[in-house]
């Protein structure tokens, strides 16, 4: 898939659908596992105990296969979906991304022949752009910094900094949440709006 892209400003937001019928699916399930391990006890006389942890979680992926009314097809992939679908139903895909680059993730699923929609608001993320896990190691990097190259602990000017970085990152994560909300909210408005005119019609 060519490069999405991502949007700070909730203006820079590109919403499109397609739309047509159901001529295919395929589905798939994707699992990863993760294992941890930690050691406690153990002295000069005992061994320690090592005990190790595996979680497994798995996402079921249903890829649909969609005629437009010109005769062109496409697919998209949803994780998890709630919302039935079967050959034959008429259904509609909401896009978003940029607007400057006019491509977008599939971020919701409707469903015209049964009237029902899911969102999948965990893909607004993927247009998101932020600056939170730099933000993070350059305040640690300026907080280890000052307590290692000042004489008398961070003084004055160092809390100031520190402050100072703290409201930066604070409000780059409080816009962050902030336009994945808008986001979210306007997929859902256009999710409901198809649904919408399928009734009026």
């Amino acid at each position: 898939m060519a490069k999405v892209g991502k949007i700070r400003r909730f203006d820079e937001l590109g919403i499109f659908t397609k739309s047509g019928t159901v001529v295919g699916n395929q589905g798939r399930t994707a699992t990863s596992s993760t294992a941890s391990t930690s050691t406690t006890g153990g002295n000069y006389y005992v061994a320690p105990t090592t005990r190790t942890t595996v979680s497994t979680s798995s996402t079921h992926l249903q890829r649909l296969f969609v005629q437009q009314p010109d005769g062109e097809e496409f697919d998209a992939e949803f994780a998890d979906m709630d919302v039935g679908v079967r050959e034959g139903h008429s259904v509609a895909v909401v896009y978003a991304g940029p607007q400057r680059t006019g491509r977008g993730y599939p971020m919701a699923l409707v469903n015209l022949t049964s009237g029902k929609h899911q969102v999948f608001p965990q893909r607004v993320k993927l247009i998101l752009s932020h600056f939170i896990k730099l933000g993070l190691i350059a305040w640690f990097a300026m907080l280890l910094l000052l307590l290692f190259t000042t004489r008398d602990g961070i003084g004055g000017m160092g809390m100031l900094l520190l402050l100072g970085g703290a409201g930066v990152l604070g409000w780059e994560i409080w816009r962050w949440l902030s336009l994945y909300r808008q986001v979210r909210l306007e997929v859902d408005g256009a999710a409901r709006a198809l649904l919408n005119n399928r009734k009026a019609g």
